[in-house]
């Protein structure tokens, strides 16, 4: 394609997705939804970059994470006195999980799976009392984003196609540089969760970027993805700074989400448009919603960014230090370029 045809293309996205945003933004302060936030990034998220289709990501998303919300529940109900057999079963399920995703099957559905059996154990393990109840409402907010996405998707003509592709790639014999990548993630996961304890920060965010840097194919690509993950956190608060400004003057939903289509539509495009530094604007585009569509009393707080920070260095810093140390992990690309996502849904979250 021509550059202009590349430029037409980024937009039409970027406008598809930000008015998917704004769509379930609506829905789901008409739900009363109490991870509204969850809701919108998750159109977002499947909207603005996908493997196959959005279809199969939306559809993979709610499949993974009630796998992952799922699993965290029955660790946290199940097992929530007994701590080093619960770190154990973790460790096992993490492997698992990424080893299915390193073999590309379903490999979205596995990524989310593992990213929520930690989140969901953690809130359980600080609550155990509200575990059922948050995750119902953790579930439903993925729902309505996904439903929201496939809604506009399929008024605007944008996809019809419902197919699945469930990857090809045989699991047996066991592949020793995916296992050795799986446990060197479930081993990085297990001790930033005892450093997030340590330091008294955010378990499950720290957790969460932990394993999305440790998909990286190599050291390189891994430090690259953490520096765009702060590159998206900044341009996401700063945006949403400028919107705490003009919101908290004229408080009303309308400019809300009018001004929240604006800047996930700068979001999307730099996400269709900005080549191997996409992942930026992916970022921002999910840090926006998280920061600005809260509960009137939370309107203006920067503690969800600054949580989100904390926790993208303490998972820099733990992905790194494991990384480097271990054995079969590949430092560098070999032909010395930051190459594209290796695996689907890589560059995701």
């Amino acid at each position: 394609m021509t550059p202009a045809q590349d430029t037409r293309n980024a937009t039409g996205q970027a406008l598809l997705t930000a008015a998917a945003t704004v769509v379930c933004l609506v829905l789901a302060e008409w739900f009363s939804l109490e991870y509204t936030n969850l809701a919108v990034w998750t159109t977002y998220l499947v909207m603005a970059q996908y493997t196959f289709t959005r279809f199969q990501k939306g559809l993979e998303r709610v499949v993974g994470r009630g796998l992952g919300i799922l699993a965290g529940l029955v660790l946290t109900t199940w097992f929530h006195d007994t701590a080093l057999l619960t770190l154990v079963l973790i460790a096992v399920l993490l492997t698992s999980f990424f080893y299915l995703y390193f073999a590309g099957r379903l490999a979205y559905t596995f990524l989310q799976a593992g990213l929520y059996v930690v989140a969901m154990f953690q809130i359980g393990h600080a609550n155990p009392a509200s575990a059922v109840g948050e995750a119902e409402e953790l579930f439903a907010a993925v729902v309505l984003g996904v439903v929201a996405a496939d809604a506009v998707i399929w008024l605007s003509g944008a996809e019809r196609n419902l197919g699945i592709r469930f990857g090809e790639a045989p699991l047996w014999p066991v592949r020793g540089d995916w296992l050795s990548q799986s446990v060197m993630l479930a081993v990085t996961v297990l001790l930033t969760l005892l450093g997030a304890h340590a330091l008294d920060l955010p378990p499950e965010k720290t957790a969460i970027s932990v394993m999305l840097l440790t998909v990286s194919p190599h050291l390189q690509a891994l430090i690259l993805k953490g520096e765009l993950r702060i590159a998206g956190l900044l341009l996401g608060t700063a945006c949403g700074l400028g919107m705490f400004l003009v919101v908290g003057l004229l408080p009303h939903l309308a400019l809300l989400a009018g001004l929240l289509f604006l800047g996930e539509f700068v979001a999307a495009y730099l996400t269709a448009a900005a080549g191997k530094y996409s992942y930026a604007g992916l970022q921002m585009g999910l840090v926006l919603p998280m920061v600005v569509v809260a509960p009137p009393a939370e309107f203006g707080n920067l503690t969800p960014a600054v949580q989100r920070l904390e926790g993208i260095l303490l998972g820099v810093l733990a992905s790194v230090l494991v990384a480097g140390l271990w054995p079969r992990f590949p430092l560098a690309d070999k032909v010395a370029r930051v190459p594209p996502p290796q695996f689907p849904g890589e560059m995701d979250v």
